[in-house]
């Protein structure tokens, strides 16, 4: 099994993983476990979502925090 760092996205209102124009967006993340070559997010509706990392398959990543929030946590 991959090594997997966990983190909270309770401030986050979506996120966006960008692959030349595909767009795959998960709305109201909750929680995220990062790999080397992944990222495994779980929504608030229980669904867990797998996509290559930033950087893998040209890869780009973006995010909307709540108001007020940190833009960058870890």
């Amino acid at each position: 099994m991959p090594e997997l760092t966990n983190h909270k996205l309770d401030d986050v209102l979506w996120r966006e993983y960008d692959f030349s124009n595909r767009v795959v967006r998960i709305d109201n993340p909750v929680e995220l476990w990062i790999g080397k070559t992944t990222h495994r997010v779980l929504d608030n509706k229980g669904v867990v979502w797998c996509v290559p990392a930033p950087g893998e398959y040209g890869c780009v990543l973006r995010w909307k925090k709540v108001d007020g929030a940190t833009p960058v946590k870890f």
